[in-house]
């Protein structure tokens, strides 16, 4: 999948204004690192865009590669850390160190933010039942919506050919994604500018359902679902 794809820029960007608002707003403060990390992976992404925002982004991100580089150098770390982003940007698509590191420091930093939250709690043990359900739900969703993604893009890869006889001798999912692939590649540039928006505005009500409904679950399971305020 491109790495530069306008669903990557969506999710991205939609998830760093929720958290940089809870920021703003003083609602939850302790997604500030989150947040920041979730701008310097937004960074990335629009770097290999062709916009001035994208040539901005473009400079940025390189005089933050210098400076990382630099450091590694210093502590003789240097292929291990050019090893890190080459393998960051086969896996996660990033397109540059700086990029590499912000996206791997999300999850980190939104574990940290809840382990805050729980600090704050007055119930920190029902807290705790609470957060870890939210959060594990979360990411596991996010993981299978990841790879979900990530094969029906190598599916638009595929010749027409490959994807018809994929059609003919598949069932299930597996065919019905083959069918969705051969239908997206038929439409036109604009349009599936369009469905990559759709497919990242979904992304993000998966991840902020799946952590509603974990919290839910924790809420049941630590007896806090029954209080009143």
């Amino acid at each position: 999948m491109c790495p530069t794809s306008v669903d990557g820029i969506v999710q991205t960007g939609i998830f760093f204004l929720r958290n940089g608002g809870k920021v703003a707003t003083g609602k939850d403060t302790g997604r500030f690192g989150a947040a920041t990390a979730q701008l310097g992976s937004l960074a990335d992404k629009v770097s290999e865009t062709t916009s001035v925002f994208g040539e901005a982004a473009k400079s940025a991100t390189n005089v933050l590669d210098s400076g990382i580089l630099a450091l590694a150098e210093k502590a003789g770390k240097t292929e291990a850390v050019e090893a890190f982003a080459k393998k960051s940007a086969e896996t996660l698509g990033t397109n540059s160190i700086f990029g590499a590191v912000a996206q791997k420091a999300v999850n980190p930093l939104l574990i940290g933010a809840a382990g805050i939250r729980i600090l704050k709690d007055d119930d920190q043990y029902a807290a705790l039942i609470e957060e870890g359900s939210a959060m594990g739900l979360m990411f596991g969703a996010e993981k299978a919506m990841r790879s979900a993604k990530s094969s029906f893009f190598k599916l638009t890869e595929c010749t027409d050919s490959a994807l018809k006889e994929t059609i003919e001798h598949s069932d299930g999912i597996k065919k019905i994604a083959a069918s969705a692939a051969e239908k997206f590649k038929g439409l036109t540039k604009g349009q599936q500018s369009a469905a990559r928006v759709g497919i990242g505005l979904l992304f993000v009500a998966g991840s902020i359902g799946a952590y509603s409904i974990g919290q839910f679950i924790g809420k049941k399971l630590s007896g806090r679902d029954k209080q009143t305020t």
